[in-house]
C-alpha cells in the first residue's frame, strides 16, 4: 500500500465516522453530544500522558471508573438514547444498579491489569553473583552470622520463610474484591501492622539476604500497596523505599538497583514528592564500569521503561536530571584516563567492546514489503529478516577484542531507533518488543541480546503522514540520538539504516553534532542511492563522512567493510561467522515468504555476489571460506525448454551459479517449425499403431527411422534419430538390464561434446542428430513412452564429416541463467495483421488513443529540434534529470548538458533523448507564442554569439565581483573537448573555471591576486552590475507567458506532491558546535568554589566565571566547560521541601532553574511566589509556616517557626491547643498527590482525588521551565487562603 492508498483509506474512515455521527446526531441529538463529549475527553485523557491524572495509577483507575459510569449514565438517563425506553418502563432503580455494576466492574478490571503489570517478569537481565547463590549457601551463611551475632528469632528464618512471610503480608494488604482505599479505612491498623512487617524484613535483613529478596520478591508491587498514612508515622511507603534508596543502597549489586529502579518507575515517581531524589541517589552511588553495567542493564529489560524514559520522561525536574547527566559525565571522564593511562581497569575494558549498535527497525532489521509507511522494499516480502544482519549486529558488538563467541551471562548493547510513534504508554512498543522476543527464540541464528526500543512521536509522524516530508523523522531521530549520547557518553557509536526514508540526513545530523561518537554508518539501500534523502556526495566527503559510510544492499557487505576498516570494527573470523548466518538466514525462508520463483533467484543471487566478495577477503587471510547457496534445479537435462535466445535443450546445470548448459536450435524458424509438425505426426503415428512397448525389448520402428532419415540424415549413415534416442533411454532407465558400450557412454549429450574443439574423427554423434534425439526423448518421457535401446551402427568418418556441416546450420550451447528459461511452447510463425478492416478501426480514433497526444508532440518537438539549436542555457529535460544546455553539436547529434538535480555532472546525450523544459502540447503552444523559440540561434549557425565572444571567452573582459573590480585573465576555452577528455569532463569535481585578476588589490610584489570562480558566478556579477537578470529569470510579458507561468507553477505544485522528498537534497542549516546552558548570571558551583557566570565563548564552549568569596566579593575569574561545573543549590536544601528564606519567611523551594540557578519558593502564609537566589535561602525546615503536619497528638497546622532554638509552634486541629514540638515528633502532611485542574472535568475529579477541605482549583505558574506548580506541591490549599 503506497501513501496514496493510505491516504484514501483515511480519508474514507474519516467521511464515514462523520456520516455515521451525523446520522446519529439527526436520530439522538442529545445522546451523539454526549457521546462527543465522553470521547473528546478519552481523547485528551490518551493523549497527553504527561498530565497531572496519570501521575499515579490510582489517579488512572479512578479516571476510568468515573468514565465508564458516567458513559452508561448517559446511555441509561438522556432521553433519546437507545437504551433509555428500557430502562424507563421498568423501576428507576435499575438504572443505579447497573451503573454500579459497570463502575465496580471496570474498577476492578483496572486494578487486575495493573497487578499483572507490576508482577511481569523482568527479561533479559543475569541476576549477578550475590543474587543468584543457593539457598542452601546463603541460609547456611545466615545461620552463622545469628550464631555469632546471637540474634533474635526474626534472624532465624530461612529465605524461604521470609519470602512467605513477606508474601502473607501482601495478600493481608492486597484484596483482589476490595478497593485498597475501603480496606485501609476498614482495617487501617491491621494494615499498619503488615505494613511494618514487610519493612521490619528489609531492614534487619543482611546484605546478601537483602539482594535475595529484592530479586525474588515482587517489589514494584510492594511499593504501589505500601500506602503513606495521614497518621503519625505512617509514611510507610516513603519509609521502605528511603530505607532501600539511601540507606542501604550501598549494600545492593548492580542487578538489585536495576530492579529498584524498574519499581520506582512501575510506581511512577510523581506518586511521591521524594522518588526523583531516590533516583538521584540510586544513580549517583554507581560507579564506572559499575554505572556503565547499570544503564545497559536497565535498557536490556525487553520493556519501554528503558534509561531513556526515566532521564527524559520519569524525570520532571531539570535539576535532578542536570546532576544525572553530569555523573555520566563525569564518570566517562574517570573511565577515558583509565584508558589513556593503561591502568588494570583499562586492560579489563579492553576485552569488551564498548561500542553501541543503533539500528532502524523497518527495511533494516526485517523488510517492509513496500508497506506503507513502514517502508519501501520489494525485494523481500514484509516480516522477513534480512540475511546476515543479525550476526553484524553480534559481531559489531563483540569487537576485535575478548572472547569469540557473546558472553550468555553478558548483556549486549543493542538499540533500535524506530520511527514509529510512542502510543498510550507501551502499546506500539509492545509489538516491536514481541518481535524481539521471537527473534530470541528462534531457530539458527538469533538475537544475541535483548535490545533497548527508541520510539518516534506522534507529532513527527503526522507531518510525515500529511506532507510526505522525511526531514521530521529524521530530526526525532537524531533527538533520540542526542539524548541517548547524553546517556552514554563513555561509548562510540554505530548506526545501522536505510536510505528509503529519513535515515540518511539522521546519520549526518548525528555525526555534524557528534563526530568523535560516531564510529561508522551502515546505509543499507533500498533503493537508488541518489533517491536518498538528505545524500549529497560532494558534502559528505567535504566533512569526511562519506569514508566513514558504507552502502551496502547485503549484510556480508557491511561486514566486509567493518572488516577492513581502519581500525576494524570485527574480525575476521567475525566476518565469516556473518556470512555462515547470512546463508542459514536465507535458508530459514520458508516458501511461502517469496512472492515468486524469480524473486528467490535474485535474492540468492545478490547473496552469493556478496558472499563470494567476503571469500576473497577470507582466502587471502588463511580463514575457511563459506559455501554459496546451491539453486534448486528446475529443469533435468535432455528437457526442451525456451529461453531468451530460441528454443532449446538442457544438457546441464550449475547450482552455485543456477546456469543451465542448453543447446539451442538457432536454424530459421520454418525448419524449426517443419520439424516439430513432423515429430508431432510421427508421434499421433506411432500412438496409433501402438507398436511402441514399455517393456519390449523390440527395434524401433522403420516408418520413423525412414522419416527422419529423409529429413536428417545423410544416406551414408545408418544412425537414426530413434536409434540415438533409445540409447538415451538405455542409459538412464536400462542400464541394469543392457550393458553400456563405448559409443552409448559417447551419447551422455554433456555440453563438453559439442565444443568447436573437439576432434573431426570423434564417435559423437552430429549436432542434427543429437538435437532430433533429444526432441524425442523428451516427447517419449512427457508422453509415458519408451523403448529398447538399440547400439547405434556410426562411422568415424561419416560422423565426423556430418558434424562439422551440422554446426553451421545453427545449433549451440550457451550457459543460460535459470530465470532466463521457461516451459516449452511450439514454435510459431509471427502474425501480421492483413485485415484491412481492423486497419482503419485501429486508425478511427487515434488520436485519442494512450500517449497519442504525447506522441504528437514529441513529432512536432522533433521537426523542431531539426530546425532550432538549442542554445547554450536554456533549461532541458533528460532521462536523468533536469540540466542546462551547455552546447548542442549539430555535426554529431550530442547536445552538452549540465545536470542541476540531486548530483552534478556534465553529459553528452544524443538529441533525441534531450527535450525543452516544459515539452508537451501546452508548453510548444505557449513558447510558439511567447517568441521563446524564437531566443534561438537560426539553423546551422554554431558560432557563438557577440556576447559571447566577449564574455566569458575573451581575455580582458572587465568583471565587478564582489571582492572587487577584475579583468578576466584566462577566460573559458571555445573548444571542443577531445574524446579522451570527455571522462575527466564527465566528473563532477571538474568545472570549468574563469581566472579574474583583482585590479583593485595589489600585493606587496606589485602584482594582483587571482579569483578563480564559475561561469554562472561571473554572469552573475557582471549582469548585477549592468543591470540585467540572468537569461534564467526573464519573463515574457505576453497574456499567454503569464498563463504559461499559471500552468506551469499549478503543474509543478501536483509535481511537489506525487515526487518522494526523498529525492531532493534538502536545505542544511548550519548548527554551531557548542550550544549555551547557562545564561549570563546564572549561580554556579564548581571546583574552584562558588561562581557566577559573566559570558559565554560559542566558539570553542567555555564560560567566563567569576568565582566569589564567602563574603559574596569577586576574587578570580575562571574560564571553564559545561562539564565542570553545575548550578548551585542552596546548602542542604531540596525540591519539593520547606526552606527559609532570608526575609525571615518560610515556604515550600517548588522548584530550580538549572540554566539560572533561581530558587522558586512558595509561601503558603500568603500565598506568594518569590524567585530568590541561593544565596538567599537559608536552610532547609521540616514543615513551613500554613503547612498541615500531624502529630501523636493528632493534626494540625504550623503557625510559627523560631529559628533560636529550633523549635514549631503547632495548633491542633482539636481543642484549638498549641504544641511546641520539635522536628522529629511531628510528620508533615504531604499534599503531593493532589489533582488539580483538569480537562474541564476538575470538578469531578477533584471529588475523587482531593480531600474535603481542598476546593480551590488554581495553580500559579512559575517562572522556571521544571514541572513543578502549586498543584503540585506539598502545601495545602487551604493553608493559602
Amino acid at each position: 500500500m503506497d501513501r496514496i492508498a493510505a491516504m484514501i483509506l483515511l480519508l474514507g474512515a474519516f467521511v464515514s465516522m462523520t456520516l455515521f455521527l451525523l446520522a446519529l446526531f439527526s436520530v439522538a441529538p442529545i445522546f451523539c453530544s454526549c457521546l462527543c463529549a465522553l470521547l473528546y475527553i478519552l481523547y485528551y485523557f490518551l493523549a497527553n500522558e504527561g498530565t497531572t491524572i496519570h501521575h499515579a495509577q490510582e489517579f488512572e483507575n479512578r479516571f476510568w471508573t468515573v468514565f465508564f459510569v458516567l458513559l452508561t449514565m448517559a446511555g441509561i438517563y438522556v432521553k433519546d438514547s437507545p437504551f433509555s425506553v428500557y430502562f424507563e418502563s421498568r423501576h428507576s432503580g435499575w438504572g443505579f444498579f447497573v451503573m454500579f455494576i459497570v463502575g465496580y466492574g471496570v474498577h476492578t478490571w483496572d486494578r487486575m491489569v495493573h497487578r499483572k503489570h507490576l508482577t511481569s517478569q523482568v527479561g533479559g537481565l543475569r541476576r549477578g553473583a550475590s543474587a543468584a547463590q543457593s539457598l542452601l549457601h546463603l541460609n547456611a551463611h545466615i545461620a552463622n552470622s545469628v550464631v555469632a551475632s546471637h540474634a533474635g528469632a526474626k534472624a532465624h528464618l530461612t529465605l524461604e520463610e521470609q519470602l512467605e512471610r513477606i508474601s502473607t503480608c501482601m495478600d493481608n494488604i492486597d484484596q483482589l474484591l476490595v478497593p485498597s482505599t475501603i480496606n485501609n479505612f476498614i482495617n487501617q491498623q491491621f494494615i499498619m501492622r503488615n505494613e511494618r512487617e514487610i519493612i521490619s524484613m528489609f531492614e534487619d535483613a543482611q546484605p546478601k539476604t537483602l539482594n535475595w529478596l529484592i530479586s525474588h520478591v515482587k517489589l514494584a508491587l510492594v511499593f504501589y500497596k505500601i500506602k503513606d498514612h495521614r497518621n503519625f508515622r505512617g509514611q510507610h511507603r516513603t519509609e521502605l523505599i528511603e530505607l532501600l534508596a539511601v540507606d542501604r543502597v550501598s549494600a545492593l549489586t548492580i542487578y538489585s538497583r536495576v530492579l529498584l529502579l524498574r519499581a520506582l518507575q512501575l510506581m511512577k515517581l510523581p506518586a511521591n514528592a521524594r522518588a526523583e531524589h531516590w533516583v538521584r541517589n540510586i544513580i549517583l552511588s554507581t560507579h564506572q564500569d559499575d554505572l556503565s553495567k547499570l544503564k545497559t542493564m536497565t535498557d536490556t529489560k525487553g520493556d519501554y521503561f528503558c534509561m531513556n524514559k526515566l532521564i527524559y520522561s520519569d524525570i520532571r525536574s531539570d535539576t535532578v536530571r542536570q546532576d544525572i547527566l553530569s555523573h555520566f559525565r563525569k564518570e566517562a571522564a574517570v573511565q577515558q584516563a583509565h584508558m589513556d593511562m593503561g591502568t588494570r581497569k583499562a586492560r579489563l575494558r579492553m576485552e569488551q567492546g564498548w561500542r553501541k549498535i543503533l539500528s532502524d527497525v523497518d527495511d533494516t532489521l526485517t523488510s517492509s514489503g513496500g508497506s506503507y509507511p513502514a517502508g519501501i522494499d520489494k525485494r523481500y516480502t514484509k516480516k522477513v529478516v534480512y540475511p546476515g544482519v543479525i550476526g553484524l549486529y553480534r559481531e559489531l558488538d563483540l569487537g576485535i577484542h575478548g572472547p569469540e563467541e557473546f558472553p550468555s551471562d553478558e548483556v549486549g548493547n543493542l538499540v533500535f531507533l524506530s520511527a514509529r510513534p510512542h502510543l498510550y504508554k507501551d502499546f506500539s512498543e509492545k509489538h516491536n518488543f514481541s518481535k524481539f522476543e521471537k527473534l530470541r527464540e528462534r531457530q539458527g541464528s538469533r538475537l544475541h541480546t535483548i535490545p533497548s526500543l527508541l520510539a518516534g512521536d506522534l507529532t513527527s509522524g503526522r507531518e510525515f503522514m500529511m506532507t510526505n516530508d522525511f526531514e521530521p523523522l529524521a530530526r526525532k531521530k537524531f533527538q533520540n540520538f542526542k539524548q541517548f549520547v547524553s546517556i552514554y557518553p563513555e561509548y562510540r557509536h554505530v548506526f545501522i539504516c536505510d536510505n528509503g526514508q529519513g535515515d540518511v540526513r539522521a546519520g549526518e545530523l548525528m555525526y555534524d553534532q557528534y563526530p568523535r561518537h560516531l564510529d561508522c554508518l551502515f546505509v543499507h539501500l533500498v533503493q537508488d542511492i541518489q533517491k536518498s534523502y538528505g545524500f549529497d556526495p560532494e558534502r559528505w566527503r567535504r566533512k569526511g563522512l562519506l569514508k566513514r559510510t558504507c552502502f551496502f544492499k547485503c549484510y556480508p557487505d557491511a561486514a566486509l567493510f567493518a572488516a577492513t576498516l581502519k581500525p576494524p570494527l570485527i574480525r575476521i573470523s567475525g566476518l565469516r561467522r556473518v556470512c555462515q548466518d547470512a546463508v542459514a538466514d536465507f535458508e530459514m525462508i520458508v516458501p511461502s515468504q517469496w512472492s515468486s520463483l524469480s524473486q528467490k533467484r535474485d535474492r540468492r543471487s545478490e547473496l552469493n555476489q556478496s558472499l563470494g566478495r567476503c571469500n576473497k577477503l577470507l582466502e587471502s587471510k588463511g580463514e575457511e571460506t563459506v559455501a554459496l547457496i546451491e539453486s534448486p534445479r528446475q529443469w533435468e537435462d535432455g528437457e526442451r525448454v525456451r529461453t531468451t535466445y530460441g528454443i532449446g535443450v538442457i544438457k546441464g546445470f550449475d547450482p552455485i551459479a543456477d546456469l543451465y548448459d542448453v543447446e539451442i536450435d538457432w536454424r530459421p524458424l520454418d525448419e524449426q517449425i517443419r520439424d516439430f509438425e513432423k515429430q508431432e505426426a510421427t508421434k499421433k503415428d506411432t500412438e496409433k499403431r501402438g507398436i511402441l512397448s514399455l517393456n519390449s525389448n523390440q527395434a524401433t520402428l522403420q516408418t520413423v527411422v525412414e522419416e527422419d532419415e529423409a529429413n536428417y540424415l545423410s544416406p551414408n549413415t545408418s544412425f537414426s534419430k530413434h536409434s540415438s534416442k533409445q540409447s538415451l533411454a538405455g542409459d538412464r532407465d536400462t542400464s541394469s538390464t543392457l550393458p553400456r558400450t563405448s559409443s552409448g557412454n559417447e551419447l551422455s549429450f554433456g555440453a563438453s561434446g559439442f565444443d568447436r574443439g573437439n576432434d573431426v574423427g570423434s564417435p559423437e554423434p552430429t549436432l542434427d542428430e543429437t538435437t532430433a534425439s533429444d526432441e524425442t526423448s523428451h516427447a517419449n518421457t512427457k508422453g509415458g513412452e519408451g523403448g529398447s535401446p538399440v547400439p547405434p551402427s556410426i562411422t568415424t568418418k561419416e560422423v565426423g564429416v556430418k558434424r562439422k556441416r551440422s554446426f553451421v546450420q545453427g545449433i549451440v550451447v550457451a550457459k543460460v541463467q535459470g530465470k532466463n528459461i521457461t516451459k516449452f511452447t511450439p514454435p510459431t510463425l509471427p502474425k501480421l495483421q492483413s485485415d484491412e478492416k481492423e486497419k482503419t478501426r485501429s486508425k478511427t480514433f487515434s488520436f485519442w488513443a494512450t500517449d497519442s497526444v504525447k506522441s504528437a508532440v514529441d513529432n512536432v518537438e522533433a521537426s523542431k529540434s531539426k530546425q532550432l539549436l538549442l542554445s547554450p542555457g536554456e533549461k532541458v529535460t533528460t532521462p536523468y534529470g533536469v540540466g542546462v544546455v551547455v552546447e548542442h553539436r549539430k555535426q554529431t547529434n550530442i547536445i552538452v548538458v549540465d545536470m542541476t538535480g540531486p548530483w552534478t555532472a556534465r553529459a553528452y546525450l544524443n538529441e533525441s533523448i534531450v527535450k525543452r523544459e516544459g515539452a508537451g502540447l501546452i508548453g510548444t503552444l505557449l513558447r510558439s507564442f511567447t517568441g521563446v523559440a524564437a531566443t534561438s540561434p537560426k539553423r546551422g549557425d554554431s558560432s557563438p554569439s557577440k556576447a559571447e565572444r566577449n564574455f566569458p571567452y575573451a581575455v580582458g573582459a572587465k568583471v565587478v565581483s564582489p571582492f572587487g573590480e577584475g579583468k578576466v585573465i584566462r577566460p573559458l576555452s571555445l573548444q571542443i573537448p577531445s574524446s579522451s577528455a570527455l571522462s575527466s569532463c564527465s566528473s563532477p569535481e571538474k568545472i570549468d573555471t574563469i581566472a579574474v585578476s583583482l585590479t583593485g588589490w595589489t600585493l606587496r610584489d606589485g602584482s594582483h591576486p587571482t579569483l578563480y570562480c564559475t561561469m554562472n558566478s561571473a554572469k552573475e556579477w557582471k549582469n548585477k552590475i549592468e543591470g540585467k537578470d540572468p537569461p534564467s529569470h526573464r519573463r515574457e510579458s505576453s497574456l499567454l507567458s503569464v498563463i504559461g507561468s499559471m500552468v506551469s507553477g499549478t503543474v509543478a505544485s501536483f509535481h511537489k506532491i506525487r515526487v518522494p522528498r526523498e529525492i531532493e537534497a534538502p536545505t542544511i542549516k548550519v548548527e554551531t558546535l557548542f550550544e549555551r546552558y547557562y545564561k549570563d548570571g546564572a549561580a554556579v558551583t564548581t571546583a574552584y568554589g562558588d561562581g557566577t557566570v559573566k559570558e559565554f565563548r560559542a566558539s570553542d564552549g567555555f564560560y567566563c566565571v567569576s568565582l566569589l568569596m564567602k563574603s559574596g566579593e569577586v576574587f578570580a575569574t575562571a574560564y571553564l566547560q559545561e562539564d565542570s561545573m553545575s548550578y548551585r543549590l542552596a546548602r542542604g536544601c531540596q525540591e519539593g521541601y520547606p526552606v527559609l528564606t532570608k526575609y525571615g519567611l518560610s515556604g515550600v523551594l517548588q522548584s530550580v532553574n538549572p540554566t539560572t540557578g533561581v530558587h522558586n519558593v512558595i509561601i503558603p502564609s500568603c500565598g506568594a511566589m518569590c524567585y530568590l537566589q541561593p544565596d538567599q535561602v537559608v536552610r532547609p525546615l521540616k514543615a513551613a509556616v500554613g503547612e498541615d503536619v500531624s502529630t501523636k497528638f493528632g493534626d494540625g497546622k504550623v503557625i510559627k517557626y523560631r529559628l533560636s532554638d529550633d523549635k514549631y509552634e503547632i495548633k491542633l486541629t482539636w481543642g484549638g491547643a498549641t504544641l511546641y514540638a520539635e522536628a522529629k515528633s511531628f510528620d508533615r502532611i504531604d499534599d503531593r498527590m493532589e489533582y488539580k485542574g483538569g480537562f474541564r472535568m476538575g470538578w469531578i475529579l477533584n471529588f475523587f482525588y482531593s480531600r474535603e477541605d481542598s476546593k480551590d482549583d488554581g495553580a500559579q505558574r512559575s517562572r522556571s521551565n521544571s514541572f513543578s506548580m502549586l498543584s503540585q506541591s506539598n502545601v495545602s490549599t487551604r493553608s493559602l487562603r
